[in-house]
């Protein structure tokens, strides 16, 4: 019982102090937390008043009111509160161009002598856009689409990704639609139909698969150009994603870790007539697993990276990349790049970092 008491009255105490400062809010408010339920996006804003007293023992200034975004916006009463006077904050929200679905707003508080939070929350039911708002980009010849480029972020080997894009005949006649490969990742599937009907929307459906076990790692891009009617678009379709492994789900397991000894790299100032100049960065296993290191490449042609160690790295120990610089086969001025290293790492498979290198005469 000796060991125990203390416990109960820290604990107590705990309760009892929370409680006190809970009760010496400046500003006591009947109402914190307020749902609207479900409203309509199109419907205008809904508002709630949240009333208060002011339980302190001097005046006190609302300085600000703020919601977060300018959906949200409240007015607040400019002049002091005296003591035991009350007032209101009359919160207001716009759902118009808001997503679909529960929405949770806080409204931040700022007195003369605190901050207080109250809430507002509700659901969403989107309204009927017009064909302008749900194509927004014109592809031509009455043809119009809802977005023209989409990132797959990472594509495991061995599991499909894919996605669409949604386009909408706005004319009387049918559309001829033909897509010419201009940047091909060779991975690429694609369907779509060569016809639209007057006014229907079709689909052009695309993804990613790559074969388990395959040698395809890094940057995955492809380039469409889109003939509508035979007339070309200004606006081709753009594909992109990321290939590594397959990622196992056993969190439990002490997966293999990569480690960088720099994320920053820094040729400096060098001279148009300068030998080429390499840098190293160190690529280190941290994990219990061996490493392995898959693919190096760099956006900018101005440098070149290769692997001078070995692609397994074993637990503890360390593989070199050069990245190498010929001031004389680039132009002048600021020259940028990023590197993308591939691994097996499960938690980190990309891992980015930055060159630079200025020239000069």
């Amino acid at each position: 019982m000796k060991r125990v008491l203390p416990i109960f009255i820290l604990s107590f105490a705990t309760l009892f102090s929370a409680s006190a400062i809970a009760q010496e809010r400046a500003l006591h408010f009947d109402l914190v937390k307020h749902n609207f339920g479900t409203i309509a996006e199109d419907g205008g804003a809904v508002c709630q008043n949240f009333q208060f007293i002011n339980s302190s023992d001097k005046p006190i200034v609302v300085l600000d009111v703020t919601g977060g975004c300018s959906c949200t916006k409240a007015v607040f009463p400019r002049q002091p509160i005296l003591p035991s006077k009350g007032g209101q904050i009359r919160v207001c929200f716009d759902p118009m161009n808001q997503p679909e679905g529960e929405f949770f707003r806080k409204i931040v508080i700022t007195t003369s002598e605190e901050r207080q939070v109250i809430s507002i929350a509700g659901n969403i039911t989107p309204r009927k856009k017009s064909t302008e708002e749900q194509y927004p980009l014109i592809l031509g010849g009455g043809l119009r689409i809802d977005i023209n480029y989409h990132a797959f972020g990472y594509v495991e080997h061995g599991k499909s990704c894919r996605s669409s894009f949604e386009v909408f005949n706005t004319t009387d006649k049918p559309i001829s639609l033909l897509l010419i490969p201009s940047v091909q990742s060779g991975v690429l599937s694609l369907d779509y139909p060569a016809t639209i009907p007057p006014h229907q929307s079709s689909v052009i459906d695309f993804g990613y698969l790559l074969a388990q076990g395959c040698n395809k790692y890094g940057n995955l891009q492809d380039v469409l150009y889109v003939d509508v009617n035979g007339i070309r678009s200004p606006y081709p379709l753009i594909i992109s994603g990321i290939a590594i492994d397959k990622r196992e789900n056993n969190t439990d397991k002490e997966w293999q870790k990569v480690q960088l000894n720099e994320n920053f790299i820094k040729f400096g100032t060098l001279k148009h007539s300068n030998k080429a100049v390499s840098r190293y960065i160190t690529v280190r296993n941290i994990g219990l697993e061996p490493l392995i290191i898959r693919h190096i490449e760099c956006d900018n042609k101005a440098f070149t990276v290769a692997l001078k160690g070995k692609a397994v790295v074993d637990s503890d120990s360390s593989s070199n990349i050069e990245v190498k610089f010929d001031p004389a086969a680039s132009e002048f001025g600021a020259v940028v790049g990023s590197i993308m290293i591939i691994t097996n790492d499960p938690q980190q498979p990309s891992k980015r970092l930055k060159v630079t290198a200025i020239v000069e005469k």
